[in-house]
């Protein structure tokens, strides 16, 4: 684990910080952009049969800079693969990696397009079920089940249908569910750092041709998030919209089932249950509420688990920082039960900790200083 952790170690790094730093410098600019076209979400609005938290008109294509700067981190840190495993094994990865990029800009097109005009739900789901399908067309699918608790190292292996059906479920149900916890400043963006967080320091306990290749993806997902939440916490400067909630959802969905994080938790049932399972349990909760109602699933409206925590805290801040330990235990949970060596789990909490809290303490100084600036303009 300790040769592993230091070879990665640089490819990390960099794909990490040039994804925190792009986003965070292109979120300023993608919102100038939004403003001037119109790309806006007026707050306490009504959305569905519910209504929108947040207030005045927040910019609500965020997820374009997530893109941009996933992208560009991607192409950076790439550079270090070919020194991370053989020349056989980097053709194959890299088609893999260019699967999960190509699906990730539907994705992106896609949400984008819906933030912007509305997309019909059933060409949502359609282009989800395409992005998903070209995963599984390159390799990327659930072709077992880990056996955590018993004597085996494989519970069963899943025949072709079975692996292709899990897999387009899970990565379809996943981007849907990670888009339904998008509902409060910080929220998702804090949600998507910490569980790629987690999740990489389990992939650096896996040596496999894929391993390498998930790890680029997640310290490109974590900085991503964090360059995003720099401008995204309460108060929020910019929301990240469809176009990034499918985007991180989607990846977040694909890694989990790339190569090493196979072997991270039971694939479809403890992963998404621990270190991704509060939009699980959310979507999940909602689904069977809005049925039991005789109303439609894609009805927008205030019942996620979100907004019965905000209104028995009073609290939106609370509220996602409570969300937030959540994921963090959840991850833990999930770090030990993939036998994560204990100093791994420990500089992770405490580096995932330390590192939300710089971001949002920018931003809460930041709207410190714009409140004073308001204050002095107004005398």
């Amino acid at each position: 684990m300790k040769e592993q952790l230091i070879n990665a170690l640089p490819m990390v790094v960099v794909t990490f910080l040039i994804a925190l730093g792009s986003v965070a410098w292109l979120v300023p600019k993608v919102r100038a952009f939004a403003l001037r076209v119109g790309a806006y979400q007026e707050g306490g609005k009504s959305h569905g049969i519910g209504k929108r938290l947040h207030s005045g008109a927040l910019p609500n294509i965020g997820g374009v800079a997530i893109f941009l700067g996933f992208i560009l981190s991607l192409l950076a840190g790439s550079f270090f693969l070919p020194s991370l495993m053989g020349d056989v094994i980097i053709d194959d990865v890299r088609i893999k990696l260019l699967s999960i990029v190509l699906g990730a800009t539907f994705m992106c097109l896609v949400g984008f397009i819906d933030d912007m005009w509305e997309v019909p739900v059933s060409l949502r789901l359609a282009t989800q079920l395409v992005a998903a399908g070209l995963l599984v067309m390159n390799g990327i699918k659930i072709t077992f089940i880990t056996d955590y608790f018993g004597n085996q190292d494989y519970l069963f292996f899943t025949s072709e249908f079975l692996a292709t059906t899990i897999t387009l479920l899970w990565i379809v149900g996943f981007t849907n569910a990670f888009n339904f916890i998008d509902g409060l400043d910080g929220l998702s963006s804090g949600i998507a750092a910490i569980s790629s967080l987690a999740l990489l320091a389990v992939a650096v306990n896996f040596s496999n041709p894929a391993t390498s290749a998930a790890m680029l993806l997640l310290a490109a997902i974590a900085g991503s998030s964090l360059g995003f939440l720099r401008h995204n916490f309460n108060p929020a400067k910019i929301i990240m919209g469809d176009s990034g909630a499918y985007t991180l959802g989607y990846v977040l969905a694909a890694v989990s089932v790339l190569g090493a994080l196979k072997v991270t938790a039971l694939v479809s049932v403890a992963t998404p249950v621990l270190i991704l399972g509060l939009p699980v349990v959310n979507i999940t909760q909602v689904t069977i509420k809005r049925l039991l109602r005789g109303r439609s699933i894609a009805m927008a409206n205030n019942d996620h688990i979100h907004d019965i925590i905000r209104e028995r805290s009073g609290s939106k801040r609370l509220t996602v920082i409570i969300l937030w330990c959540a994921t963090l235990a959840l991850g833990t949970i999930g770090m030990f039960l993939s036998k994560t060596p204990a100093e791994l789990i420990y500089l992770t909490i405490a580096g995932t900790v330390t590192l939300i809290a710089l971001v949002c303490f920018l931003r809460f100084r930041e709207a410190a200083e714009e409140q004073k600036d308001l204050r002095d303009n107004s005398i």
